[in-house]
């Protein structure tokens, strides 16, 4: 289109000096407004070449074979993390269950000998504690393991008795690390949004690690969620996108009042980007960690995969999708203005599950005795 526009106009200049343009005073504002008609329809087609492209694209791809694309990407990608670490982590073995899980619920296969293996690696684990020191600004930072190694065998269906011995291990040290006043207290100086410096955040995610245990008749872990609760209702969300998708997820999953989460389901519905995908920050680029998060956390609101708006989001993971099946993704700073991580490996694993964890779980149509919120058409 640049190119078009550069002939035409040295055709209009060519005519101004050969006089073919009117003669007199007004030959050059008419040369000028020849110019600027010719600029806004060479900018008209190629948004009308821009939408054709969208609409080609979306009406082409195929969300399974994303889904599928992905999960290999996981297995693949959790495999060479062991191999070359040795060390279990949220990103390399926690999240690829739990994503696993939620793919193989919906009829997808998976590779269930990786998927067995990143398992036993979590149920290996003890208890989930980190050994470092904590700061002076949080003297009891939570151990984020503990977390996301419980959400990864929370979404293991039938845990067998030595899984269970695992999981129990692990939320002792979630309830072991609840403060006072019923949150959990994030770590300052670390890498969100894997390790997210928001105590809401944490908060939410250590309710969600609970829930399963708490339902199940663990006393204590239903009186850490009640306190936990209690503090979360007390205290005004900082709006960070990951606390208000993990709090959506947690009031839908207590059965919480739809005026309670319904406002939480429109705010991400609001902050939907142009390009269909949604930002870890205000004003940050659209990615996949934040777009499946966000797509995750509509999905338990009840909102229909036929939404346009989870459409929208779906499509942007599409066709941002790179051919080995993973999503990029940018490391962000611990602290402001600082520089992100040199290795993208850990962020792109994370934000390549919390994709497939959105693709997969946005299939589904309402939840049973969960209402929709608002449609996404409203706004």
């Amino acid at each position: 289109m640049i190119h078009t526009f550069t002939i035409r106009f040295r055709q209009l200049f060519r005519n101004l000096r050969c006089g073919s343009l009117a003669a007199g005073a007004d030959a050059l504002p008419r040369f000028i407004g020849r110019c600027r008609v010719l600029a806004a329809v060479c900018l008209l087609n190629s948004l009308s070449g821009w939408a054709t492209v969208q609409a080609r694209d979306a009406k082409t791809t195929s969300v399974p074979q994303a889904i599928n694309l992905g999960l290999s990407f996981l297995a693949r990608n959790a495999v060479a993390w062991k191999e070359e670490h040795n060390c279990s982590s949220c990103h390399h073995a926690a999240l690829v269950v739990w994503s696993m899980n939620e793919a193989k619920l919906h009829r997808y296969a998976v590779d269930e000998a990786v998927l067995a293996d990143m398992t036993r690696w979590l149920t290996e684990a003890g208890a989930g504690k980190f050994n470092y020191e904590r700061p002076a600004a949080a003297p009891k930072a939570l151990n984020p393991k503990a977390i996301y190694y419980s959400l990864g065998l929370n979404s293991v269906p039938g845990l067998n008795s030595v899984q269970r011995e695992a999981r129990s291990r692990l939320l002792d040290t979630v309830k072991a690390d609840q403060t006072e006043n019923g949150s959990w207290s994030a770590w300052p100086d670390t890498r969100p949004p894997i390790l997210s410096h928001s105590d809401e955040t944490m908060t939410a995610l250590a309710c969600l690690a609970l829930l399963p245990s708490a339902n199940s008749g663990d006393g204590t872990a239903r009186a850490a969620v009640d306190k936990a609760v209690k503090w979360l209702k007390a205290t005004d969300s900082d709006n960070d996108p990951q606390s208000v998708a993990l709090r959506l997820v947690l009031w839908t999953r207590l059965g919480r009042p739809q005026t309670e989460w319904a406002p939480l389901a429109r705010l991400i519905q609001k902050r939907q980007n142009r390009n269909g995908g949604w930002s870890q920050t205000a004003g940050g680029p659209s990615d996949a960690w934040a777009t499946g998060q966000a797509l995750y956390a509509l999905s338990q609101s009840g909102l229909s995969v036929t939404d346009p708006l989870i459409q929208r989001g779906r499509a942007f993971l599409v066709k941002t999708q790179r051919k080995d099946g993973s999503w990029p993704m940018t490391s962000r700073p611990t602290k402001p203005g600082g520089a992100g991580s040199e290795s993208l490996i850990p962020i792109i694993g994370g934000g390549s599950a919390w994709a497939v964890l959105g693709f997969a779980s946005s299939e589904k149509v309402a939840a049973a005795g969960v209402s929709a919120a608002k449609p996404s058409s409203s706004r």
